[in-house]
């Protein structure tokens, strides 16, 4: 699984988890990890993966981005396309296709399949750029949830890309603007339920300027913002309050 930094692709060590009550699943969510020698085992991660797949009856997909674990490919440090994110961004397209393709496959009958697309600091840059393919009409539209997206750091990871990244998540909240929309979508961004982002207080100097931008384009009403006291960006002893802002956002009575 995956496209490299060439268009080649890659295979990444995956996970994927159906709730550990032995009951179908009632959805589907992928987690994006960050960088750094961030792993599907980081604790923003993982506390979400786990919330989701058994207090809310998801089937989870996790995976190590290219390099890391057991992950084939070149890490960020070593090739600088991989840092850019592009590649990052045709992984998390590819495991999304894929994990769709799975579900539908293995529950022929569901319909109305609730669909989170989730990631975590460099992972929620992945996350904002992915589009779910309409192809796939059994899905309702998706839920956003971008944890720690780097605001102060998003420049030194995109460098001319960060305008686009940025765009792509401005799209989702206003509907319209992203000019890398996939050409299947015809100009038109897919419909959304919601989009949450979640920041620790000491992570972002300017994460309200961010705030305020992507607030005025919050054309859909979908957007929901949070800041967490005392959380920074390794969420060191503060990962349970992403879980408790999820729980809080999402209808008490779904997936119950």
């Amino acid at each position: 699984m995956g496209q490299g930094p060439s268009h080649e692709e890659v295979k990444l060590e995956t996970r994927v988890e159906d709730p550990t009550n032995g009951e179908e699943p009632h959805g589907l969510a992928l987690i994006a990890h960050g960088r750094l020698g961030g792993t599907f085992d980081q604790p923003a991660v993982r506390l979400l993966a786990d919330y989701l797949r058994d207090k809310r009856q998801m089937r989870v997909v996790t995976w190590n981005a290219r390099g890391m674990g057991q992950s084939e490919g070149k890490n960020e440090w070593i090739d600088f396309g991989v840092w850019i994110g592009e590649p990052g961004i045709g992984d998390y397209q590819r495991m999304l296709r894929e994990s769709m393709t799975e579900y539908v496959k293995n529950f022929p009958d569901a319909n109305d399949i609730p669909l989170f697309i989730c990631g975590y600091s460099a992972g929620a840059i992945f996350a904002g750029c992915s589009r779910p393919s309409p192809s796939y009409p059994q899905f309702s539209p998706a839920r956003y949830i971008l944890i720690s997206y780097p605001v102060d750091f998003s420049p030194f990871i995109g460098f001319h890309k960060t305008g686009s990244y940025y765009r792509a998540v401005e799209a989702l909240v206003q509907g319209h603007g992203w000019e890398n929309l996939p050409p299947e979508f015809q100009g038109r961004e897919p419909d959304i339920t919601g989009v949450l982002t979640i920041t620790g207080q000491f992570e972002a100097l300017f994460y309200h300027v961010w705030t305020g931008i992507l607030g005025s384009k919050n054309a859909r009403n979908a957007l929901t913002q949070v800041i967490v006291p005392g959380a920074g960006h390794d969420w060191n002893g503060k990962a349970h309050c992403i879980v408790e802002e999820v729980d809080k956002w999402l209808p008490a009575h779904w997936g119950n």
